[in-house]
Parts: structure tokens; C-alpha cells; sequence
């Protein structure tokens, strides 16, 4: 069988057809024997029994010709010097949902052609050469997806083209497949959700007969195609927090982050389910190759050149079984840097350091604040510093989180409702704050405090060496004689 002649699809989605918070790019899938591709769409496809081919009108002939035309003078206008089909831009870093929504299709949408299902192979019969055919299928969602034409007669030559529908009946080809004599014909990419068209021609064929269908996997994260170094997902200039699945064992998502003011830099692979880390592969690309990051590390970058680019990839782990529904959070972007905190409480006639070192007392309420920027200063926003307070120790930590959210300053700040308690500690002492000495009992119960950052770890205040910062929660308070 002679090689593919590989046309990818989704780039030309990005400035014709689709608008998203990131455009499409060419993406190069993982190859595959024919044989091995054979199997796996006989498996995935459901047979959809024999069609009588349709004639193509003469109207939807010339609209399918002019888009062909179009298509090739803007590739003509923008041909540049670059190995990508088209430049990637990204707007603003949307939430899966919210990124696939956007391609949906126009509820009073009419094909142009009779509509077939995904996912399943029908069979042509009866083709004659110059014969035109073609068939709609609706995606509902983001989809990987693999159109192929395939188990053509003896003396049949088809060739295979997609073309898009924007809603209104306007058509935008995606590629073409057109392999020599009956060899199988196949594209493969990532589109947004809308709908769209095979378009086979019998370049000869004699009552030819052949197969045909689109096989889609809409278990894919919103960062696709991002499955090449040279299609990586450009992150937006912040600390971003991603979350991505594999899709196959032979996914592999990249990503990459620039530090535009020569910040330093940070990535860090965590799960979003406990217990699935070891589903994927963390690397770093250190110029030349791909170094492993050994799960639960973080790697940070510093002393960069503004304008430098971080690149990380997520690969599936070959030593367990891929569970396609299991995500990753992949944290990349600038490093963050505390610049102020202050966690105080309400007002309780503090108990002295001589009696309980509690560097942080209340009684009813605690409030928090906090200031975060990256390595140069730039205020750090829409990252989640979170206090964690225990306070009451009895054994292990038994923390409560504390969660809010920066702004456009990079403070966020919070406030605490401690309850009652019944204290575990009685002490008596002196106290002068009034101008006037009284001796006071207090109840008290020790806890503590420290402060982190839910998208990345060893930041804050509190650490593996000195982990809390004490707290007294001040249960009661008397004057005594």
C-alpha cells in the first residue's frame, strides 16, 4: 500500500469557521500500521448497511467547487516561513465547557446532504467513474476524530475530502485524502463541535463498491490538538491551572509557557482524583531532551531571559492500564511569590508567651490577608492562596480550609467563624492593658495555621521543617481575684 498523503485537519478551523478561546492547530496524530489503523476502526465503527449513491446537484457541485478555490488562494496569501500551518492564538484560558459550547451547532441548521451517523461504517455500492457523493454527519461535541474511506473494489480509485458547514450552507474544505489506486484514504484531527461533510469523487471506478464513515472519540480535554512540540497549548501569561486527560495511550499533550518579563517559572503535575498520578509521565524539556519529573516535585526556573519558553509534556504511563476518564492538573506559569501576609484575631486579652507560646489568639472570629506577585513584582491574579487552620490539636492534623481568590492586585483575604469551644488549658494571669492590673482565667485550646497555594506546592507559610504557626483558640475569659 503506498504512504498516506497526510492532510490534518482543524487548522484552517481557527480563523474560518470557529471562534474559541483558542484557535485549532494542525495537529501530526501518532502513526499507525494500516493494519493496526484496520482493526481499530473495524472495532470502533457499528455497521450501518449498504447506500445507493446520490447525485450531487449542479448548484451544490459549483458551491463545493468555489470553496475549494477559496481555500487555495488563502493558503496561497499566507504561506510564511513556519513548519505550522497556522499561527495559534489564545484569547483567554476558558474551561472545557466553555470551550466547547462555542462550536455548537445552530439549532435551525438544514444539511446540504442526507445526514448519517458518527461512528458507524456504511457501504456504497453501484459507483461509477466522475461519480460525486456526499453525506453530513454532526459532531455534538469536541471530538478526536478519523474520517476514513476504506475497503474500496478492485479497479475503484475514490478520492476523500471534509469539508465544514458554518450553520448557513458556507463550506470550508479541511483536507483531502486521495492515495493512489483502492488504497484507503483517512484524515485525522481534533474539530469542534458543528457539522460537516464527506465528499468522495470516483476518480475511476466501474460499479465500484467501497466503505465509509467517521469514528469519534469526544474524550479529549480542551487543549486540543496539542499532541506535537510543534502544536503545544501556548499558556496565557499567569499561573495556570490546567486540567487535561490522555485520550489513548498514544496521547501525548504538550504545553508551553514564556516568561515574558523574564519571571521565574514553575510547573507541577498533580490528579484531581487521589490515587491516579502514576497515570502519566510529567516531563520538562531541558533544550535537548525530555527529563522525567518524579511525581509530587515541582521544577522552577530562574534567572530567565525575558521572551524564554518552558516546554512540559503529560505522557501515559506504559507500566499501567490508561484510564481515559482519569485527569491531570498541570500547574505552569510564574513562580509565585508572598509578599505579605497577616492571619490576627479578635479581641481577647492575649495569653502571655511565658505561660503558651500562641503566636496568633482569638476567640470568635480570625481574619487572613495576603498579597502574591510573581519573581519581577507583577501582583500574581486569580491564584488560590488557602489558610488551613486546626484549631484544636488532638493527634493528627485535622485541617480546615480556608479558600480565596486574588485580584487584579494579587491580595486576596478572608475571614474566619471559630465557633465555641470548651478549653482543654486553664491559666490565670496579669494583665495591664487597661491601665489597670487584673488577673484573668482563660480557657484555651492550642491549634495552628499556615497558609499555601492550592496550585502550587512550597509556597506560603508553614513548611516540612516548621509546618504550623501556633494558635490559641480562646474559649473563655473571666477576671479573677
Amino acid at each position: 500500500m503506498k504512504s498516506k498523503k497526510a492532510f490534518m485537519l482543524g487548522a484552517a478551523m481557527a480563523a474560518s469557521c470557529f471562534v474559541s478561546a483558542f484557535a485549532l492547530a494542525e495537529p501530526t496524530l501518532p502513526k499507525l500500521s494500516a493494519d493496526t489503523l484496520k482493526q481499530a476502526v473495524e472495532k470502533a465503527l457499528s455497521p450501518g448497511g449498504t447506500l445507493k449513491a446520490l447525485p450531487v446537484s449542479d448548484a451544490l457541485k459549483q458551491k463545493i467547487t468555489a470553496a475549494k478555490a477559496d481555500k487555495s488562494k488563502v493558503a496561497a496569501s499566507k504561506a510564511a516561513p513556519s513548519n505550522r500551518a497556522v499561527d495559534t492564538v489564545v484569547e483567554e484560558l476558558k474551561k472545557p465547557e466553555q470551550a466547547q459550547s462555542a462550536g455548537a451547532a445552530i439549532a435551525a441548521f438544514t444539511p446540504l446532504f442526507p445526514t448519517l451517523d458518527i461512528n458507524t461504517l456504511y457501504t456504497l455500492t453501484g459507483v461509477e467513474t466522475g461519480a460525486q457523493i456526499a453525506y453530513h454527519f454532526n459532531l455534538p461535541k469536541n471530538a478526536r476524530i478519523q474520517v476514513q474511506l476504506l475497503n474500496q473494489s478492485a479497479g475503484t480509485d475514490m478520492s476523500l475530502t471534509l469539508f465544514h458547514d458554518d450553520g448557513q450552507g458556507n463550506l470550508t474544505p479541511l483536507g483531502t485524502s486521495d492515495n493512489g489506486g483502492n488504497a484507503d484514504e483517512y484524515l485525522n484531527g481534533v474539530l469542534p463541535a458543528g457539522d460537516y461533510y464527506w465528499f468522495m469523487v470516483a476518480n475511476t471506478a466501474s460499479s465500484g463498491q467501497f466503505s465509509f464513515g467517521v469514528a469519534v472519540d469526544s474524550n479529549i480535554d480542551a487543549f486540543e490538538p496539542n499532541d506535537t512540540p510543534s502544536t503545544a497549548f501556548a499558556l496565557p501569561d499567569a499561573l495556570n491551572q490546567v486540567t487535561g486527560n490522555l485520550d489513548s495511550v498514544s496521547d501525548v499533550d504538550y504545553f508551553d509557557f514564556t516568561s515574558l518579563r523574564g519571571q521565574g517559572v514553575g510547573i507541577y503535575l498533580t490528579e484531581e482524583q487521589e490515587g491516579t498520578r502514576n497515570q502519566w509521565i510529567f516531563e520538562r524539556f531541558d533544550g535537548s531532551t525530555w527529563v522525567v519529573i518524579q511525581p509530587e516535585n515541582t521544577t522552577t526556573y530562574s534567572n530567565l531571559t525575558p521572551g524564554y519558553t518552558v516546554k512540559a509534556r503529560v505522557r501515559a504511563n506504559p507500566a499501567v492500564a490508561l484510564n481515559p476518564q482519569a485527569k491531570y492538573k498541570l500547574t505552569m506559569g510564574s513562580l509565585p511569590r508572598l509578599n505579605q501576609h497577616n492571619v490576627y484575631g479578635d479581641n481577647v486579652v492575649r495569653i502571655p508567651s511565658s505561660i503558651a507560646q500562641l503566636a496568633t489568639q482569638a476567640a470568635r472570629s480570625l481574619s487572613w490577608s495576603t498579597q502574591w506577585s510573581d519573581t519581577t513584582g507583577e501582583p500574581l491574579r486569580g491564584v488560590t492562596p488557602v489558610l488551613k487552620l486546626d484549631k484544636h490539636f488532638s493527634g493528627p492534623y485535622n485541617w480546615v480550609n480556608y479558600e480565596a481568590k486574588t485580584g487584579i492586585t494579587g491580595a486576596a483575604s478572608g475571614n474566619v467563624n471559630l465557633g465555641t469551644c470548651s478549653g482543654d488549658y486553664r491559666v490565670v494571669y496579669p494583665d495591664s492593658a487597661s491601665g489597670q492590673t487584673y488577673n484573668w482565667e482563660t480557657w484555651f485550646n492550642e491549634g495552628g495555621w499556615r497558609i499555601e497555594l492550592k496550585e502550587f506546592p512550597g509556597v506560603g507559610v508553614g513548611g516540612n521543617i516548621v509546618q504550623t504557626v501556633s494558635f490559641g483558640h480562646i474559649c473563655s475569659q473571666r477576671i479573677v481575684r
